[in-house]
């Protein structure tokens, strides 16, 4: 006997699978320029970008017979519209524009976009040296993994089975510091192309650890030479105009 679909169970699916489709998630820095994107075609289409989760707020509305665009001071519809281009770009994410948005076109719904927002702690390095990129997170329980993400890119897998698989052997993280909560990534030594944004992501990405993100700059040995060799001359210049203003304060009297 073949089994018979509900058609309403049918149509189900087949909204879920559209919804699923157009579903996007986004990732940014707070205080960065983001787009969310959204094509919308047909003649004169009127599109409204709304944000809807947690609290429903209209950010920008474009239609284009006439053409008028409406959006509030850090939203503004920046596709190419006559091409249906009707993508969102936010010039400055806040903290608060974290949530779910949603761009219709004509009434439909044709895009959902989730933005995180993310607040890295800041941390430098002088390369060469060793350096440890600060996560903590609650491993008492039945933790399946920890994964280290740079710019989207894993770097480190951990599982209390295999303890660490990596993609280079620098970055490694302490297997008694895990069974304290202590995630922290060890680089060691630390190369220029570590610099980036990094993530620390708890049992199969479901939770993020503390901090949430770490953003990494690397000083090259050169830069920090150069640099030195600035504040130095900056010092020799101020103790000389010292030295001369003591010689002319010396002769008057």
């Amino acid at each position: 006997m073949k089994p018979v679909l509900n058609p309403d169970m049918a149509v189900m699916v087949y909204l879920l699978m559209e919804q699923c489709q157009a579903f996007i998630f986004r990732e940014s820095m707070v205080n960065k320029p983001l787009t969310l994107p959204c094509s919308c075609s047909g003649h004169c289409p009127e599109v409204q970008w709304i944000r809807f989760i947690p609290k429903r707020a209209d950010v920008a509305q474009s239609g284009m017979c006439p053409k008028q665009q409406h959006s509030q001071s850090r939203y503004s519809v920046s596709g190419d519209t006559s091409r249906g281009d009707f993508s969102l770009t936010i010039s400055s994410v806040a903290y608060n524009d974290a949530g779910s948005y949603m761009c219709s076109c004509n009434g439909q719904s044709v895009t959902e976009v989730k933005l995180k927002v993310i607040v890295p702690t800041f941390v430098k390095a002088l390369e060469g040296e060793n350096v440890t990129l600060p996560c903590y997170g609650d491993t008492r329980y039945d933790v399946k993994d920890i994964k280290w993400m740079k710019d989207g890119h894993r770097v480190l897998l951990y599982t209390p089975a295999n303890r660490s698989v990596t993609t280079e052997s620098r970055f490694t993280m302490s297997v008694e510091g895990f069974l304290d909560g202590d995630l922290s990534l060890h680089i060691s030594p630390v190369h220029p192309s570590d610099a980036g944004l990094y993530q620390c992501l708890i049992h199969d990405e479901s939770q993020d650890g503390e901090p949430g993100a770490v953003l990494l700059k690397v000083e090259g040995l050169q830069q920090f030479t150069t640099n030195n060799n600035a504040q130095v001359s900056v010092l020799h210049v101020l103790l000389g105009l010292f030295i001369i203003i003591y010689i002319v304060l010396e002769s008057r009297d």
